[in-house]
């Protein structure tokens, strides 16, 4: 019996496509190649899947765009145009002193 379970498995392995190819989101030349590990509620899951889900996105795709948007309000500068200082080596906002260019 074990022997008939294990020649379907094998051929079950031998004929099928078993590879994965995440879709992480990530730009032809800037692979995502790193991984982050965080614990959450089972609740916290959840929602979050259900959040993303309802912008047609997976769990994955979610938090990387939700952390990266997020991130970039944090420490990219977004203060309009007539804000900033510009030079022909640097450009400063005046808001924030953040060095923008140069």
């Amino acid at each position: 019996m074990n022997d008939n379970i294990e020649q379907a498995v094998t051929n079950e392995i031998q004929n099928d496509d078993l590879t994965i190819a995440p879709n992480t989101g990530a730009t032809p030349g800037n692979p995502a190649t790193a991984q982050v590990l965080i614990r959450c509620t089972e609740h916290d899951r959840e929602r979050w899947k259900q959040a993303a889900e309802s912008v047609g996105m997976n769990l994955s795709e979610y938090i990387r765009d939700t952390l990266t948007a997020r991130t970039r309000d944090l420490l990219d500068c977004t203060h309009p145009e007539n804000q900033r200082r510009t030079y022909p080596w640097a450009e400063f906002c005046l808001r924030c002193g953040q060095r923008l260019r140069g």
